[in-house]
């Protein structure tokens, strides 16, 4: 067993390896300037005009987050592109060098250019906010624009650009655009760091580490294990309740030979499972955490007002925070238990008719018998099918019912995060959704292999 283990571990190692790529790709192109998010987060929306030195705060930031590395352990890129454009930490600045290099092809020529708008603004050029928004200039027509303009305030500064332009111009060589080059990175890059951290303030996602939060500039990992530890909770307690209800409740009904007392015994079951989870819950608040009816469980959040977990133990915490969970349990795990019954009592009817259960009963067994020690080893591998989407309906799955409950699951916070524009949360949230996914995949495996010898490996 535990080499058939091992073997289905090193075929998750490329899934994990796409996993972890689109995830990290998802990172490179989230909207907006990631630094600049988080020191907003972290020191207001107006840090750039406190007594903060904004332009340090950002170059610090830009570095400890490794963007100022390459992107990937090679790069494949046109000959005219420059490989350092990483180390420039405004965006929109090194977006605008990345089509000037893209439309005119001279990199030595561009890179004066921009040397020359900067030494004007550090000696406090008068014509400095033109000079600074010439810094994200790519179109032509803007670009002379702001020359002219410059060249109004500060002749001579602006005679100097003009000359860099058109040397420029005079240079443009787009051949190089269609000559592709390799170059090899190493471990210093921005993937490497996402996956291993750097050793020194990064931890990587393989120890869990998935960034910093948009929303609150603090470690992703300080909340999100958390979370996911509640929802763990809620979809465990829920399917555990369901599948010990709703197996022999499916198996029960399928021994039913009357078809008009099965039909009446199935229509509970079948309206469970078409009642939807937002309907269930809002049902459920009403008549039971209502005043004006049954007040019997809080209608929302997950411990008392005023309960701080942090000064008590799990247990402590779990007693305290049961009767909260119970609600949210019932709207999961009815649906669960509908689905999981309906399911049991269909393939169990099916088996009943096959060649080996007519034997067993032509030879005196009771149909009790036949679907408790034949029928059910039929129905594992369905059942086991379903129980091992636990684990990725943790990640997301109750986000309905946490919503309505206001309970502080990992579905909640990924509805927040997408909210909010809270992009890290989100992509650390699909990460661990594709991990748990395998993790449910590898389980399924084993039980499959367990439930059923003709898949067992060979020893």
């Amino acid at each position: 067993m535990l080499k058939f283990i091992l073997k289905r571990l090193l075929r998750f190692i490329p899934i994990l390896f796409c996993i972890s790529l689109l995830g990290f790709t998802l990172t490179l192109y989230m909207p907006g300037d990631p630094v600049n998010k988080i020191l907003i987060a972290q020191h207001g929306a107006n840090y750039k005009s406190s007594i903060l030195n904004s332009s340090e705060l950002k170059k610090e930031l830009y570095s400890e987050m490794g963007l100022d590395l390459p992107v990937f352990y090679f790069s494949l890129n046109a000959y005219n592109y420059c490989d350092t454009l990483n180390r420039i930490v405004d965006k929109k600045q090194r977006t605008a060098a990345e089509r000037m290099t893209h439309q005119y092809g001279c990199w030595p020529e561009i890179q004066s250019y921009y040397q020359e708008i900067k030494s004007a603004i550090a000696n406090k050029d008068p014509a400095e906010h033109a000079l600074r928004a010439l810094l994200t200039a790519y179109d032509t027509v803007k670009l002379n624009s702001l020359i002219e303009q410059i060249r109004s305030t500060s002749p001579n500064t602006g005679k100097l650009i003009e000359t860099k332009m058109t040397e420029i111009q005079e240079n443009t060589s787009s051949l190089g655009n269609y000559i592709p080059t390799i170059n090899y990175n190493g471990v210093k890059n921005q993937y490497h760091i996402w996956l291993f951290g750097n050793g020194v303030n990064r931890e990587g996602i393989f120890r869990g580490d998935f960034g910093l939060s948009f929303k609150t500039g603090q470690p992703i990992r300080d909340f999100i294990w958390k979370k996911l530890g509640f929802s763990m909770e809620l979809i465990l307690f829920a399917m555990v309740l369901a599948f010990a209800t709703a197996v022999p409740t499916g198996l029960r009904l399928s021994r039913v030979k009357s078809k008009k007392k099965k039909n009446l015994l199935s229509l509970p079951i079948y309206v469970l499972y078409s009642i939807p989870g937002y309907l269930c819950a809002t049902l459920l608040i009403f008549f039971f955490a209502n005043a004006q009816t049954l007040h019997w469980f809080p209608e929302s959040g997950l411990y008392p007002i005023g309960y701080h977990p942090n000064d008590h133990s799990y247990i402590e915490n779990l007693l305290t925070g049961l009767p909260y969970m119970v609600l949210p349990i019932c709207t999961y795990g009815f649906s669960a238990f509908a689905y999981i019954t309906k399911l049991t009592t269909n393939i169990s009817t099916e088996e009943l008719n096959f060649d080996y259960a007519r034997t067993a009963l032509g030879k005196g067994l009771s149909i009790k018998k036949v679907v408790q020690k034949h029928i059910f080893r039929n129905t594992l591998i369905p059942l086991i099918t379903i129980f091992t989407q636990i684990l990725p309906a943790a990640v997301g799955g109750t986000l309905i019912v946490e919503l309505i409950f206001q309970y502080p699951g990992l579905g909640k916070t990924t509805y927040d995060a997408a909210i909010n524009s809270n992009y890290p949360v989100i992509i650390a949230v699909f990460t661990i959704t594709g991990l748990f996914t395998l993790v449910a995949y590898l389980i399924a495996d084993v039980l499959y292999a367990i439930a059923d010898p003709k898949l067992r490996p060979k020893l």
